[in-house]
């Protein structure tokens, strides 16, 4: 009778084991597949926003950004509508709370220098002694996303992802303060109209290989577990 007795707990320790590590799982592609949803969806606007402000000779197509968390909201919607949510785990709402905190500062950050820019250009209007101050938009959204990832790499324990991050933050800082891009671009023999342009492009690469490094790599990792 002992030894029946000893027979079920072993079972049910089993049984436990083999839920826990089934909802793990569960967690984990669910997770991934956020991840993944997500970098294919940065990549792709960072080749059309690169795309548009080539093609417009302008920095206008920087606005499509806005349009970014829509879309990743719509096709997270419609992959998950059908299916049932994975139990909340500390690890995926870590993840995701880090992204969507990166994607208030961002947006946050865009509006308030648009708004700058408005007022400033206003100014300038009606009085020759306003000095406009130009601020770096696409080198301060590559770092905090640099940030994002670096945090990223820190909860899923992925050292490499880490070390992209602190590195991707880095070279960004070191282009845009020590003009490293701007001189790259005039040693290339582009014109000075176009070199404003073609640093947006530039950033958009950085977030390009950031969302690919950062967020869909780690994600069809974790889908795969």
């Amino acid at each position: 009778m002992e030894e029946k007795n000893n027979m079920t707990a072993e079972r049910s320790l089993e049984i436990i084991t083999e839920q826990i590590e089934r909802s793990r799982r569960v967690v984990a592609k669910d997770t991934g597949q956020s991840l993944y949803v997500a970098g294919l969806c940065t990549m792709a606007m960072a080749v059309v926003v690169a795309l548009v402000n080539y093609l417009t000779a302008s920095p206008m197509g920087n606005l499509l950004w806005f349009l970014l968390p829509v879309i990743i909201w719509i096709a997270l919607r419609d992959i998950y509508k059908e299916r049932t949510h994975a139990p909340v785990n500390l690890v995926g709402t870590l993840v995701a709370k880090t992204w969507q905190t990166f994607a208030v500062f961002t947006l946050g950050f865009f509006v308030v220098v648009i708004i700058w820019y408005s007022r400033a250009h206003r100014l300038a209007a009606s009085s020759e002694s306003v000095v406009i101050t130009q601020v770096p938009l696409s080198p301060v959204i590559v770092l905090f996303m640099s940030m994002a990832v670096t945090i990223t790499g820190h909860i899923l324990k992925n050292n490499w992802l880490v070390w992209f991050g602190v590195v991707g933050g880095l070279v960004i800082a070191i282009c845009q303060f020590a003009g490293i891009d701007a001189w790259l671009l005039m040693a290339s023999g582009a014109s000075g109209a176009m070199i404003g342009v073609l640093r947006e492009c530039f950033y958009c690469l950085f977030i390009f290989l950031l969302a690919l490094v950062g967020l869909t790599i780690p994600g069809l990792m974790l889908k795969r577990q």
